[in-house]
């Protein structure tokens, strides 16, 4: 069955993240998987270079971990309980653990087919835990094969009325979109297309037919209604995008992330970790190329 996983590392940032796949979970129908990874001693390269950690304290940090994913997961199923509307779907919420940094254990999640989405929180309180984990959150971006959805902490858990997928005009982009239209369809919500691009393009013609060719395409390969298209003028993709957030006022971003070069790769960040550093609603970012889209 259709499954959405929660990477959990028992903050409340990630607890909130597992009630917002809790919510969606309800609307497409799907089951949710609580998975933490935890890091021994060993996993840590200084400290295992200059110590040897017995296996008594890996089991203790095991039984640790399990422990509190398991009162985690009971006090969740509570308040699902609680709110459940009488004939309304309930998802079965289940819980993993594995050793190992959080992007290791990727690939158990991923050879898992039922998983749809992959859902992680964002923003910390402090210095070093916004630093943490946005490491955390650029590495995922860039390693995870799964969908990801960046919930920010202060995001509100309601219904997604309007959803802005920022798109470069890139015809790959429509089989997200016939996705995302997926999600849109089962709360009823409106999709944007949102292109950033110069005021004053310096081929306008070649845009506008590039324009022309994507909503074309779109048209007959997406069978949602809902769906419109903007231009948002911008020289810079990031401030533009930043400015769509703030007047547009979406429920949720859509990014796909491409990996341009391997020298972007390893000395710039690319818009979409940039955007996912610093955004106030939640980030569906979808990997670039993908073999098959998971269908909400």
């Amino acid at each position: 069955m259709k499954t959405i996983a929660v990477l959990i590392d028992f903050s409340e940032r990630s607890e909130h993240a597992a009630r917002y796949a809790l919510h969606v979970a309800k609307k497409i129908n799907a089951n949710v998987l609580l998975s933490n990874a935890f890091l021994v001693p060993a996993d840590i390269p200084m400290a295992a270079a200059q110590v040897a950690w017995p296996v008594y304290e890996y089991e203790e940090i095991k039984a640790d971990s399990e422990m509190s994913l398991k009162k985690l997961c009971n006090k969740l199923k509570h308040e699902l309980k609680e709110r459940l509307i009488p004939g309304a779907f309930m998802p079965a919420i289940t819980c993993s653990c594995e050793e190992g940094p959080v992007v290791n254990t990727l690939a158990t999640l991923e050879n898992n087919k039922d998983i749809v989405l992959l859902v992680a929180g964002t923003h910390g309180s402090d210095a070093m835990t916004t630093f943490v984990l946005g490491n955390n959150c650029r590495e995922l971006i860039d390693d995870t094969k799964l969908p990801l959805l960046l919930i920010p902490g202060d995001a509100p858990i309601k219904n997604i009325e309007k959803l802005i997928f920022a798109s470069d005009l890139n015809l790959d982009d429509i089989q997200y979109i016939n996705a995302v239209a997926g999600l849109a369809k089962e709360f009823s919500a409106d999709i944007v297309i949102g292109n950033v691009n110069p005021e004053l393009p310096a081929d306008a013609t070649k845009h506008n037919k590039a324009e022309n060719s994507f909503m074309q395409q779109m048209v007959l390969k997406v069978g949602y209604k809902r769906i419109s298209y903007r231009n948002f003028p911008n020289q810079n993709v990031k401030k533009g995008i930043a400015l769509v957030l703030e007047n547009e006022k979406p429920d949720m971003l859509v990014m796909v992330h491409r990996k341009s070069s391997l020298f972007d790769f390893f000395f710039k960040s690319s818009v979409t970790k940039k955007i996912a550093a610093n955004t106030t609603v939640p980030l569906l970012v979808y990997p670039y190329p993908m073999d098959s889209v998971p269908v909400f």
